[in-house]
């Protein structure tokens, strides 16, 4: 008996399929340097249905001045017409990489951007991180 009842308990483990959350991250390409009060946007790929949540990492690393100015969360429905999500986050000047974290709850847009904007006289890269929840 005891070895039927282990036997059953092992094949209902095996019915059940987990699977961790992935980040990805963008890739660096011409354009990601932030210099003085320029404005660069990163856009993450486009999301299919099915996701109830997103953790958005916008990563601002120091080139050279005084790091300053906003980072910004932005979502679209057609990839075209962009409305601010949530509120905007203030870049600071740090030696080294700095990450501001931006959470998205459902319903999550089709279409994210993440945008750094410059002020004074300095020079940074963005580069994004993002994680989406899956609907269980």
């Amino acid at each position: 008996m005891k070895k039927m009842i282990l036997i059953v308990l092992i094949a209902i483990s095996f019915a059940f399929n987990a699977s961790a959350q992935k980040a990805s991250t963008t890739t660096l390409s011409a354009g990601d340097t932030v210099v003085n009060t320029a404005a660069v946007s990163k856009v993450i790929p486009v999301l299919t249905a099915g996701y109830e949540g997103a953790v958005v990492f916008a990563n601002v690393t120091k080139i050279s001045g005084t790091v300053g100015g906003t980072v910004q969360l932005f979502g679209s429905l057609d990839g075209t017409n962009y409305v601010q999500i949530g509120a905007d986050q203030t870049a600071t000047n740090t030696a080294g990489t700095k990450s501001y974290a931006f959470y998205v709850t459902a319903p999550v847009p089709v279409y994210l951007k993440v945008t750094h904007t410059g002020t004074g006289t300095m020079s940074s890269s963005i580069t994004v991180s993002y994680v989406y929840r899956k609907h269980d």
